[in-house]
């Protein structure tokens, strides 16, 4: 009987931590790309942070990513309502993005209206879509069609 005991609680702890998800993860590198003004831009680097924030008392996810030619790079930021988790978020749910086509900084835009869909999240990567109107004072310009898939530090 104590066999029969034993064998059924090593089976109980071996399906337990078989059916555990382990969480993804990406190349070392991650990935982003999208489209902005009808230009093709895909960031050789990218990766994403997060905060916890004692101001507000709530966690943001930053996503970074600069292009090869280390001219161009996007900043796109999500302030999530109470923990990490999947949903579209827009510019009035506190999603942001911010492209600089130089990044000498003269030509920056920042979004009027921005929407991060993010489709998966853990504590280590985070994959979705983005898109948006972004505004550099003087003229806007549609980003469409972004992917990123980035791993968090």
């Amino acid at each position: 009987m104590k066999l029969y005991s034993l064998l059924g609680f090593l089976c109980l702890c071996l399906i337990t931590f078989a059916s555990c998800q382990k969480d993804k993860a990406v190349l070392a590198s991650g990935s982003c790309e999208f489209k902005f003004d009808g230009a093709s831009y895909s960031a050789n680097t990218a990766y994403g942070e997060v905060f916890d924030t004692t101001v507000i008392g709530k966690k943001v996810l930053m996503i970074q990513g600069l292009t090869s030619n280390l001219n161009s790079a996007i900043i796109m930021t999500v302030i999530f309502p109470d923990t990490l988790k999947t949903g579209t978020y827009t510019n009035t749910e506190k999603a942001s993005i911010i492209f600089t086509s130089s990044v000498s900084g003269s030509d920056t835009y920042e979004s009027k209206t921005a929407t991060i869909k993010i489709t998966s999240i853990n504590s280590k990567y985070a994959e979705g879509t983005f898109d948006g109107i972004l505004n550099n004072g003087e003229s806007e310009k549609p980003l469409t069609d972004g992917k990123f898939k980035v791993n968090i530090n």
